[in-house]
């Protein structure tokens, strides 16, 4: 089923900067990643799904609901990361959730309970958010986002700043998180690494300009490396922009 469905979805500013005619669709069995170098339009994209900045498009719903028309009933269902966590260091995991959680219906102690247990947190539920680790307010962000059972997850730069460990932790967790409540995934990233076996569709931009759109599948027939494929997608049009 189908939950982002995003046809010629544009956005362009004065410096030129922005996005032009992006197609994207994500089911409730996709990951997506969104792949571009800082610049590229990945986070201009999020905020056009999200209404937080005007755009123009052909259709854009997120659960069958046009992002403009139905602003709020398209966004209740969509859950949140947005670069490095913040949080109020003095309140606990808990009351964070807690605090957050009051805007659904659909929140209470015991949800927020198994959501900290699914996280790995619950054991220090009751701790200040200024006694965690960086992982540990990674999970409860990632918590946060997932608190109101969202249909789609948009996740902007998660692993930024992250080591090799704490990084693996935070995939193996998105998965786990995708699977067992099947929603929709789409991660934005200007790091390729090992993001391979993570995903199975890929998105590549740069300055706004869709260079694929397709499987992971399709990346890996070609007998080149997610990396590789993204870096030879570079050059070809880099190639044209100066010629």
């Amino acid at each position: 089923m189908s939950i982002l469905k995003v046809e010629n979805l544009t956005k362009q500013y004065k410096d030129k900067g922005g996005i032009l005619n992006l197609n994207l669709e994500v089911s409730d069995k996709d990951i997506v990643l969104l792949l571009g170098p800082n610049g590229a339009g990945k986070t201009t994209t999020f905020k056009a799904v999200l209404g937080l900045v005007d755009c123009e498009y052909k259709y854009a719903e997120i659960d069958n609901n046009d992002i403009k028309i139905n602003p709020v009933k398209s966004k209740e269902r969509v859950g949140a990361m947005v670069s490095k966590p913040v949080f109020y260091e003095y309140l606990t995991g808990y009351e964070h959730l807690k605090s957050f959680g009051a805007f659904y219906n659909n929140v209470n102690d015991s949800s927020i309970y198994d959501m900290l247990n699914d996280v790995g947190l619950v054991e220090r539920m009751h701790d200040k958010v200024s006694e965690y680790s960086t992982g540990m307010k990674q999970r409860l962000d990632l918590a946060r986002a997932l608190i109101h059972k969202p249909q789609l997850l948009i996740l902007d730069e998660p692993f930024n700043g992250m080591d090799i460990e704490a990084k693996a932790e935070l995939k193996k967790l998105i998965k786990e998180m995708q699977a067992k409540s099947k929603m929709g995934v789409i991660i934005s990233s200007h790091m390729v690494g090992d993001l391979t076996s993570f995903a199975n569709k890929v998105v590549i931009i740069y300055k706004g300009i869709t260079l694929f759109s397709g499987t992971m599948d399709e990346v890996i027939h070609s007998g080149l490396t997610l990396e590789e494929f993204y870096l030879v997608k570079m050059k070809n049009y880099k190639s044209k922009e100066v010629a």
